[in-house]
């Protein structure tokens, strides 16, 4: 997410341009974070273990 914030998934699929993104980790993780390009800033949003 550092040195790449746009590799993530889009979070809604009707916006795939939209700033919220989605990034699996582990096995079973995912964060959901925002990308502030104007301000070269990402927030983390959400932190989730599935299962």
């Amino acid at each position: 997410m550092e040195t790449a914030p746009w590799s993530g998934q889009p979070y809604r699929r009707d916006k795939p341009h939209g700033a919220l993104r989605v990034q699996p980790f582990a096995t079973y993780g995912q964060v959901v974070y925002l990308v502030e390009e104007d301000q070269r800033r990402v927030h983390v949003l959400m932190v989730q273990w599935v299962g």
